[in-house]
């Protein structure tokens, strides 16, 4: 992916695929730049990724000022995402992105950098820390490149975090609720509702909005909440409660 084309020199490439091959030490102070990324980039291919990440740095160090930096830089990163050192990858895909904004890398750091997030992210129960930076990457690339082929994916991230999200809110209100601290059930509810609005929770949420707002004895808003919530899911498990509360909140109005 974002594969830059560069120069190789092949009797060097060759020499080295041989040594390698035969377990041979290499002599690298005498390798040029390109051959000794294509030593280390063999090292990443064989899944040796501690040991890539030693020679992707000395290259990074050695060869500042050759072209052939941005990519040991990027390979440095993937070597640590692998390795499933995912915040140091973060940090490693943003050097690529600073020291080198015309890198044909950088696109696909903007997008690895959501998906570190991603894989660091916990359950809808524990802290959502690393979900809501990995919302804001993958929003910042979406937003940055709107027609990138990894759009789709990046989308379908984007929904998963969501929807992860919704469920933190609505275990939240689900506790409240079954306290009877109905008022503060409603903001864990409401945030949902306009934050999640088209994520599965959204369902329930609107569901118990409604019946914390009949608990509360706001009947009028109850009404209108269950009344939405029947128009909006026909096959929910929770219609045919809501259709009972609608009847008990209309008796009580009429009377």
């Amino acid at each position: 992916m974002f594969m830059k084309q560069y120069r190789i020199w092949m009797p060097f490439l060759g020499m080295i695929l041989l040594l390698v091959s035969c377990g041979k030490k290499i002599n690298k102070e005498n390798l040029t730049a390109e051959s000794y990324f294509e030593y280390a980039k063999n090292l990443y291919d064989r899944g040796k990724y501690l040991d890539a990440i030693t020679e992707f740095t000395v290259i990074t160090l050695k060869y500042s000022g050759n072209p052939i930096v941005d990519d040991a830089q990027f390979y440095l990163a993937e070597s640590h995402f692998k390795n499933e050192e995912f915040l140091i990858a973060v940090s490693e895909y943003q050097k690529v992105i600073n020291d080198y904004p015309e890198s044909v890398y950088v696109q696909g750091c903007f997008y690895k950098i959501g998906l570190s997030f991603y894989n660091l992210s916990q359950r809808p129960e524990l802290d959502q820390e690393y979900t809501l930076k990995a919302l804001r990457q993958f929003q910042i690339f979406i937003e940055a490149y709107p027609d990138s082929d990894l759009r789709p994916e990046a989308d379908q991230r984007l929904f998963e975090l969501r929807s992860k999200m919704a469920r933190k809110q609505l275990l939240g209100g689900n506790v409240y609720r079954k306290m009877g601290i109905y008022d503060s059930a409603l903001i864990y509810y409401n945030i949902l509702l306009e934050k999640y609005y088209d994520t599965p929770s959204a369902e329930r949420a609107m569901y118990w909005k409604g019946f914390c707002l009949y608990k509360l004895k706001e009947y009028e808003e109850a009404l209108t909440q269950f009344t939405v919530f029947v128009e909006k899911y026909p096959k929910s498990k929770f219609r045919g409660n809501a259709k009972s509360k609608i009847s008990e909140i209309q008796s009580k109005i009429s009377n």
